[in-house]
C-alpha cells in the first residue's frame, strides 16, 4: 500500500479529486454541462435537459426549504438564534437566484470559459517533451483536499446540529438544507478552483521558461545558425502568446464570476459575525459544533485567498524567468512586447472596487473576527457578574 502511495504523485491526485468535484457540482445542479474526450482532446457542452432539470430540482428544493425553515424560525425563543436563522434566509435567496440566472441566460459563457481553460492545460502541457500529466503540485493538493473537506461539512454539519432520529421527513429536509448550503457556497468554490487553475496555468508556463526556453535564449543570443534562432524565437512567441491569453482568460473568468463572489462573501461574512455572536452569549454543550461552523467559514475565505494570492505571485513572477534580459539583444524586439503587455496588465481581484482579495486584508478580517469574539464574551461574563451581585 505504502508503495502505491508512494508512485501517486500530487498531480495526478489532483486530477482525480477535480474529476469528483466536477461529479460532485453535477449531482449538486451547479454544473448543466458534459464533459467530451476524444482522445486527449477534452471539452464541455451544455446538455439543456440537465440545465431545465436542475433549475427546477432547485426552485422546488430552495421553496420547501424556505417553508420548513421559516415555520421553525417563528417557534425559536432565542432572539439571537432567531436573528442568525432569519438573516441566514434572506442571504440565501439572492444566491440562489443568482445560480438559477447563470443556469438560465449564461450557460454559453460558461462553457466557452471552460472549454478556454481546457485549452490553456492543453497548450500548456504540450510544450514540455514528455507532457507533464496532472495538475499542480502539493500546495494545490493540500487547497483542493481542504475545498473536500468543506465539501464534507456542508454534507453533514446537519447530523450533528439536529439530534433527533432519521426518518424520511429529516432526509428530505436534510436534503433540502443541504442543496442550498451547496448553492450559497457555490460561487466561493468556483473562485477558489479557478483561481487555483489560473496559478497553475502561469506557474507550468513560468517552469517552461525558466527551465527550457531561457537556457536556449542564452545560448543561441551568443552564436547559432538563423534556422535554430528562429525556432526558438517562435517557442518564445508561443510563450508571450500563451501569458497574453491567460490572462485574457482570467479577465473574463473575473467579470463573470466576482460578482456572484461578493454576494457569497457577505453570506459569509454576516453568517461568521453572527455565529460568533451565538457562540459568544449562548454557551451551550454542543458548542463545539458551532466552532466547527466558525471554522468551516474562515475555511473557505481562506481557501479563497490564497487561490487568488498564489495566482497574482506567478503573474508577478513572469519578468524573473528570463534573467537579465539586456544581455538577450538578439531577442530584445520580442521580449519587449511581454514586458510592455506586463506593465499594460493589472492582475488583481478587486471586489466591486471596494477591497483587494489579499493575505493582508483576511488578515485582517481574522483579526476584526477575534476582537468581535472577545468583546461579546467580555460583555456576557460582565452581565453574568452584575446578575450574580
Amino acid at each position: 500500500m505504502f508503495e502505491f502511495l508512494h508512485q501517486m504523485s500530487a498531480p495526478k491526485v489532483s486530477t482525480a479529486i477535480l474529476r469528483y468535484i466536477f461529479r460532485y457540482a453535477q449531482f449538486i445542479g451547479t454544473i448543466f454541462f458534459c464533459l467530451h474526450n476524444k482522445k486527449d482532446d477534452e471539452t464541455v457542452f451544455i446538455r439543456n435537459w440537465l440545465k431545465w432539470l436542475n433549475v427546477t430540482h432547485r426552485i422546488l428544493t430552495f421553496t420547501r426549504f424556505f417553508w420548513v425553515y421559516l415555520g421553525s424560525i417563528s417557534i425559536k425563543t432565542n432572539r439571537v438564534q432567531q436573528v442568525l436563522h432569519v438573516m441566514r434566509l434572506v442571504l440565501s435567496i439572492p444566491n440562489v437566484a443568482v445560480i438559477l440566472g447563470y443556469h438560465i441566460f449564461r450557460g454559453p459563457e460558461i462553457v466557452d470559459l471552460v472549454n478556454q481553460f481546457l485549452r490553456l492545460f492543453r497548450q500548456v502541457s504540450d510544450l514540455f517533451k514528455p507532457k507533464t500529466p496532472g495538475f499542480g503540485g502539493r500546495r494545490e493538493l493540500i487547497l483542493i483536499l481542504l475545498n473536500l473537506v468543506s465539501f464534507a461539512h456542508e454534507q453533514t454539519y446537519l447530523w450533528f446540529t439536529i439530534r433527533k432520529g432519521f426518518s424520511c421527513r429529516f432526509i428530505i429536509d436534510w436534503y433540502c438544507d443541504f442543496y442550498l448550503v451547496s448553492a450559497t457556497n457555490i460561487f466561493i468554490h468556483i473562485n477558489s478552483i479557478g483561481y487555483l487553475s489560473l496559478g497553475v496555468l502561469y506557474s507550468e508556463l513560468n517552469r517552461y521558461v525558466y527551465t527550457n526556453l531561457r537556457i536556449q535564449l542564452q545560448k543561441l543570443n551568443t552564436s547559432g545558425s538563423q534556422q535554430k534562432i528562429r525556432r526558438v524565437q517562435n517557442r518564445l512567441e508561443k510563450c508571450i502568446s500563451l501569458y497574453r491569453e491567460i490572462y485574457h482568460t482570467s479577465v473574463m473568468f473575473y467579470k463573470l464570476f466576482v460578482p456572484p463572489l461578493f454576494l457569497a462573501l457577505i453570506y459569509k461574512v454576516v453568517l461568521i459575525a453572527l455565529i460568533g455572536l451565538n457562540m459568544a452569549v449562548e454557551f451551550y454543550i454542543n458548542s463545539f459544533v458551532f466552532w466547527i461552523l466558525l471554522g468551516k467559514h474562515v475555511l473557505d475565505l481562506f481557501l479563497v485567498t490564497a487561490s487568488v494570492e498564489g495566482a497574482v505571485n506567478q503573474f508577478l513572477n513572469i519578468g524573473m524567468q528570463f534573467g537579465n534580459v539586456g544581455d538577450l539583444s538578439k531577442f530584445q524586439t520580442t521580449l519587449d512586447t511581454l514586458f510592455l503587455h506586463l506593465r499594460l496588465s493589472h492582475f488583481r481581484v478587486s471586489i466591486l472596487g471596494l477591497f483587494d482579495v489579499t493575505q493582508k486584508q483576511y488578515l485582517q478580517f481574522l483579526s476584526a473576527l477575534v476582537s468581535w469574539l472577545a468583546f461579546i464574551a467580555q460583555y456576557r461574563m460582565q452581565v453574568g457578574n452584575c446578575k450574580a451581585y
